[in-house]
């Protein structure tokens, strides 16, 4: 049984923008991305999980995604909002109903989605404050083509484990 999450790659240039600030921030070390579906168990093949993919969005034409301004959860986590669109809110909801379809419950059920690029997570109190303040003269403003989910999948080798794109499956 292999794990894997759903999510929306940044463009390059953006993806390197974030990235500077992760690495300062010792974010962990998956790819910058914008979460549809959080990490779940996949107990079919790859390809059969790709195909369930393919029919939950088809039909979902590109779009436009809009990311603006730092938020946070709580003290623990900094990230780059991302305007919750009815076209991002409708991919979420169909990605969730077709792996429900497959007895997979993707979400945990007491949250609610809120689309977001993290920048730090798993914060002290003395982290969150210092960079805050690296933070206080950041604000990004972005529009990019959202044209396919990417799936992430958990590699593991040795003791190390690390989130790879495995396949970006195209919006049509």
């Amino acid at each position: 049984m292999a794990e894997f999450f759903l999510g929306i790659t940044l463009p390059a240039d953006f993806e390197e923008e974030v990235e500077d600030f992760r690495r300062r921030f010792a974010a962990p070390k998956t790819a910058p991305h914008i979460t549809l579906i959080p990490p779940f168990n996949w107990p079919g093949t790859d390809l059969e999980l790709e195909q369930i993919i393919s029919a939950s969005i088809q039909g979902t034409s590109p779009f436009v995604v809009k990311a603006r301004g730092i938020g946070r959860f709580g003290r623990r986590v900094i990230y780059i909002n991302v305007e919750p669109s009815e076209e991002l809110l409708s991919l979420y909801e169909k990605l969730e109903s077709g792996l429900e379809n497959q007895d997979i419950a993707a979400t945990d059920q007491d949250r609610s989605y809120h689309p977001h690029i993290t920048l730090a997570t798993r914060l002290s109190p003395g982290e969150f404050n210092l960079y805050m303040e690296e933070l206080k003269d950041y604000n990004p403003s972005r529009e990019f083509l959202c044209q396919q989910v990417a799936l992430f999948k958990m590699e593991v080798r040795d003791r190390r484990r690390r989130w790879l794109i495995f396949k970006q499956v195209p919006l049509k």
